[in-house]
């Protein structure tokens, strides 16, 4: 378990002792002179305890990624705290140029501040989106980079416990451009091989079975995700549809495989695919294979089967579509019961040490955390304006009730959609022209 004394403390920048003193009667941390390595600028999300922004080192000029979390958010939430410094010493220790990379850190009296790599290329659904073509070999090309990441972080025994599509992201905008896994924060370090975790953890939807089990999990975990993002890469639809972890569990061990492949929407997908994403999702954790041995899986070693060069986006777009239309919505609603209560937060905080932040403003001209909040707030609004009608009445329905509704919703969306394939498939037994004009309703 990491602590805030086994974390390696950031490097001072030499030749600034009067910032170092201004600091210490400021009754800063040291750390915080690396401040004034940064330009900040744009905010680029918001989570439950900070936000996110880009900068610049001025250094450098590279621009990354800057975590900032508020420490009053954190304050007498020992768990959280233990979380932050879990993270600080896993990124330290991490590096893999499918891992998003760590740069430094560093705090000052109100916040903890986090930098990183700045991935600018977008998520990987998004940009597949955008794509012309999409084809099976394409999605091998992304397994391998996360294989080769996972491979990598369980040889240093890290677990990341959190992988889904919104965490691997494309590192630029170019065609040829690596991905990187992102997002350590419930990310463990084992203690040995056969060490196991028992709290649990994840996104319902992309968290292995054991996770949700008093048994324990550990390494395989990571698999089973894995495998359900290839099911999800190859279909655009995600393989389960349960609105609750017993509702889950039953699914996937309810017949002889955790999942089907619906026809026609895998019809034009290998079976050595397949196989792959079964092998992937083996129920039993410890007969569930490892990363090193899916990399010499058919699927991933053969890269000459003509059929991998099918065009599959059409298919896959119908499914990303659903699922895109949805998560606009439900993301727009919790950023807004983020931001306010970041905001008011903030606030609360500014007004206890306004001299501070006066002082922090004047030695370095950059947008405030409360102003750069208040810029995301309009942009969500922006956003929000621009969905179209049927999008926003979503929205206005989803702000209305708890969270646990909202992911009820989208269960329920996912469990239409699979029934609308299920159908398709049975209607293609009838009439094989049938099933060529059938399609996902949205």
């Amino acid at each position: 378990m990491a602590t805030k004394e086994n974390v390696i403390e950031p490097k001072l920048p030499e030749g600034r002792l009067v910032s170092k003193l201004f600091n210490k009667i400021a009754g800063q941390p040291e750390s915080f002179i690396n401040r004034g390595n940064y330009d900040f600028g744009k905010t680029l999300g918001a989570g439950t305890f900070g936000l996110v922004r880009e900068a610049r080192n001025l250094t450098t000029g590279e621009k990354v990624a800057v975590k900032i979390l508020l420490k009053k958010a954190l304050k007498g939430n020992d768990v959280q705290l233990q979380m932050l410094y879990d993270e600080l010493s896993l990124l330290q220790h991490l590096h893999h140029p499918n891992i998003v990379e760590f740069k430094d850190w560093f705090e000052s009296r109100d916040k903890f501040y986090i930098v990183t790599q700045l991935a600018t290329g977008g998520e990987l659904f998004d940009r597949i989106m955008k794509r012309g073509k999409f084809t099976e070999l394409d999605a091998v090309k992304i397994v391998i980079q996360m294989l080769a990441a996972v491979e990598y972080m369980h040889s240093q025994n890290v677990v990341h416990r959190d992988l889904k599509p919104e965490n691997i992201l494309y590192v630029d905008q170019s065609d040829s451009s690596p991905i990187v896994i992102a997002d350590f924060g419930i990310a463990k370090k084992l203690n040995g091989k056969n060490d196991v975790i028992i709290k649990a953890a994840g996104s319902l939807g992309y968290v292995a079975p054991e996770v949700l089990t008093s048994n324990g999990h550990g390494k395989p975990c990571d698999i089973w995700s894995l495998g359900v993002i290839t099911y999800t890469l190859l279909c655009g639809y995600s393989p389960f549809i349960a609105e609750s972890v017993d509702g889950f569990l039953e699914e996937c061990t309810a017949g002889p495989k955790p999942v089907k492949f619906h026809s026609p929407y895998w019809d034009n997908i290998t079976d050595e695919a397949k196989t792959f994403i079964l092998r992937a999702l083996t129920l039993d954790p410890e007969k569930r294979p490892t990363a090193t041995q899916l990399l010499c899986d058919p699927w991933i070693m053969d890269l000459n089967i003509s059929r991998r060069d099918t065009n599959i986006l059409p298919n896959v777009k119908k499914g990303f579509d659903l699922r895109g239309k949805l998560r606009r919505a439900i993301e727009n609603v919790k950023l807004e019961n983020r931001l306010r209560r970041l905001r008011n937060l903030y606030i609360a905080e500014n007004d206890l040490d306004e001299d501070l932040q006066e002082k922090e403003l004047r030695e370095d001209p950059l947008t405030s955390v409360a102003d750069s909040l208040h810029d995301l707030e309009i942009d969500s609004k922006k956003q929000i304006s621009r969905l179209t009608e049927d999008q926003c009445k979503l929205k206005t329905a989803l702000a209305q009730e708890s969270f646990a509704s909202i992911v009820k919703a989208v269960a329920s969306d996912q469990k239409r959609l699979i029934e609308g394939i299920t159908h398709s498939s049975q209607s293609s037994k009838i009439s094989s022209e049938g099933s060529k004009a059938s399609s996902l309703k949205h």
